[in-house]
């Protein structure tokens, strides 16, 4: 039976320390953390930043250099802002990523796959355009 769990926003905004907004449950720590690795990467790099936190499902399909391809139409985020909810089912997660573009928040659905015990995106806006 797969179990199906959502966070609320306000509990999922918080990025580290022990404090009352912290989330308890690890997973969403770890999706937190990557999510926030990889928009940051994005922001610094493009899509090339993205690549090295896709899960090894899509890089089969997905070269770094496609990756540009396919999401060259998509804004270049200036940074990570936070996590605005995360839902999970089995070994697979949707989150709600909010970046910065320039003075402006944007807040896209992500996923993320689990595998050995560490969480990899599976799609971002734009990546489903990728092929090699």
């Amino acid at each position: 039976m797969l179990a199906t769990v959502t966070l609320a926003p306000a509990v999922i905004a918080a990025c580290g320390g022990d404090g009352p907004d912290t989330p308890e449950d690890e997973r969403v720590r770890q999706i937190v953390g990557i999510a926030e690795l990889a928009a940051n990467a994005y922001a610094a790099a493009g899509p090339e930043g993205l690549y090295d936190y896709l899960a090894s499902s899509v890089e089969a399909d997905c070269s770094k250099e496609a990756l540009a391809l396919a999401l060259a139409g998509e804004p270049v985020p200036d940074g990570f802002r936070r996590i605005d909810g995360v839902t999970f089912e089995g070994d697979t997660a949707r989150a709600t990523v909010v970046q910065l573009l320039a003075d402006e928040e944007r807040a896209t659905e992500w996923t993320f796959v689990s595998v050995d015990g560490s969480w990899r995106i599976t799609l971002v806006p734009g990546i489903e355009r990728c092929t090699d």
